[in-house]
């Protein structure tokens, strides 16, 4: 679930966590207001998916420049293969600010998604 909330392979919202309790007017997820947008551009690299809600961006690797090199590093530190674990986490973000403010305005996701942050 994507901060608590779950949709379909469609897009379509099927549940949020804890309704009630997050204060949803009555017009909330009326004839799909609140289902997933598609994604015009979709690609990954090394394991690490990327996608845009624009479809005239610059292909990934191109975008990615220099970074694609920090990218490299974290892969190819074992054969095996990288294993995501549970810790703290920061991030210098370079895009929209509104897409990350709008991102991280429901704080009620954070025990779902973000536990680390309270728990740190």
């Amino acid at each position: 679930p994507f901060h608590g909330w779950t949709f379909n392979n469609t897009g379509k919202l099927l549940k949020v966590k804890d309704p009630a309790a997050a204060g949803y007017p009555a017009s909330f997820n009326c004839e799909g207001s609140h289902d997933l947008t598609r994604v015009a551009r979709f690609e990954s690299y090394r394991g690490f998916l990327f996608g845009s809600l624009n479809p005239d961006v610059l292909p990934l690797v191109e975008h990615l420049g220099e970074s694609a090199k920090i990218i490299d590093l974290i892969v190819d530190q074992s054969a095996d293969g990288l294993e995501v674990l549970r810790g703290s986490s920061s991030y210098i973000y370079e895009g929209n600010w509104k897409l990350t403010a709008e991102n991280g305005a429901d704080g009620y996701h954070v025990s779902s998604v973000h536990w680390n942050y309270a728990a740190t």
